[in-house]
């Protein structure tokens, strides 16, 4: 295992990982829009 190849792996999965969070937390918002609408768009 090179360092080249490690370094990579590492800033893919770190990529990967926040683009995970941001979906997740974006179905959150969109989950949250959809049961309080009526509260926040009164």
């Amino acid at each position: 295992m090179n360092r080249k190849f490690l370094a990579r792996l590492t800033v893919l999965s770190l990529f990967l990982l926040g683009f995970n969070v941001s979906a997740l937390y974006f179905l959150l918002a969109v989950l949250l829009l959809n049961t309080h609408h009526k509260e926040i768009f009164w």
